[in-house]
């Protein structure tokens, strides 16, 4: 005797969620979205903005001039460097042929071992500042270079904290100049029961629905300690590839469906 439809449907209603999704229908989870990497960059020299070259919503690439600040005192500090370590590099060669000929004469008698030992003194002092030197001269390098903030990466100019004609003040601590977020991979954060914790692992294919879009996700990773007030509850992060063209934003509500 077969069963009649209408008694099956209204079983199926009965039925707890949790033996549905052990029968094998999708359990589908709130999330909300992030980026994958969020990251504020800044210049360690201090300096005048001379030039915002991004807006946020600008997509940059790898190498790209974000922020100008004035170049001027970089570039004199640069050459004032590059004079000392010349003139240092003249008097060590002059403190090394001194010495040469400081131990030649001790060689023939000529003179005493404390005038060779001083000779050396010299010569080692002469090595010393000009090593110095040097190292002065690739951070007035490096300080030039500083003075062009250019993007580590790939990336979204999310926030822009910075207009031109303002000072950077740098002494202590880096000031943001710009927030960049890295958009591919998007990620979807959601809080799963313990149970799903320990079923899922990093992965393990998943969809991801935003709105009336759907994107296939995998599990990137799963928290290895409960929440805070919810010692049921773990997170979990999936990462799915939207298009080059989308316009999700961090923070908007999504769908997880977990196998």
């Amino acid at each position: 005797m077969s069963v009649p439809f209408w008694v099956v449907w209204i079983t199926l209603l009965l039925m707890p969620v949790t033996a549905l999704a052990e029968e094998g229908f999708a359990d589908e989870t709130p999330a909300r979205l992030d980026w994958s990497m969020r990251m504020e960059v800044g210049s360690p020299v201090s300096g005048i903005v001379t030039q915002v070259k991004v807006q946020p919503g600008d997509r940059v690439g790898e190498g790209d001039v974000l922020v100008m600040l004035d170049d001027r005192a970089p570039k004199a500090e640069l050459e004032r460097a590059r004079a000392q370590a010349q003139r240092l590099k003249l008097a060590r060669e002059e403190a090394e042929r001194e010495y040469e000929r400081t131990r030649e004469m001790h060689d023939r008698a000529l003179i005493s071992s404390r005038e060779l030992a001083l000779a050396e003194i010299d010569q080692s002092m002469a090595q010393a500042a000009h090593q110095g030197a040097r190292a002065e001269l690739t951070q007035a390098r490096l300080d030039l270079e500083y003075s062009q903030v250019k993007a580590p990466m790939d990336a979204l100019v999310v926030t822009r904290h910075v207009q031109p004609g303002q000072v950077v003040q740098n002494t202590l601590q880096v000031q943001p100049l710009l927030t960049l977020a890295v958009v591919q991979p998007m990620v979807a954060v959601l809080e799963v029961s313990s149970r799903r914790a320990t079923e899922l692992e990093p992965g393990t294919e998943v969809r991801v629905r935003v709105e009336d879009q759907e994107f296939q996700g995998r599990v990137q990773q799963v928290g290895l300690e409960a929440l805070e007030g919810d010692p049921g509850s773990f997170q979990a992060w999936v990462a799915f590839d939207p298009p080059e063209d989308h316009r999700l934003r961090a923070g908007m509500s999504a769908w997880v469906v977990l196998p």
